[in-house]
């Protein structure tokens, strides 16, 4: 990192940075992990309904359409 993104991040984040992953012990069971996939993806489109102003297409959620035209497009307005 540049000094200057290296100053940001540890003005935002504390130097040492105040973030902690955890990750499972345990494999996760399919039907807990088919759940979980569930939940990633609703809060996905949840998050491009919100960007968007509408709801999106499957083709934008799975990423084949290129949204950042039409979020130029709004920004515009």
């Amino acid at each position: 990192m540049g000094r200057r993104i290296s100053n940001n991040f540890k003005r935002r984040f504390g130097d040492p940075a105040r973030i902690e992953l955890q990750y499972p012990k345990d494999k996760l069971s399919l039907s807990e992990e088919s759940y979980r996939s569930e939940q990633l993806s609703k809060a996905y489109a949840g998050v491009l309904k919100g960007v968007l102003g509408r709801e999106p297409t499957q083709d934008e959620i799975i990423g084949k359409a290129d949204i950042s035209k039409m979020l130029l497009q709004k920004k515009a307005k």
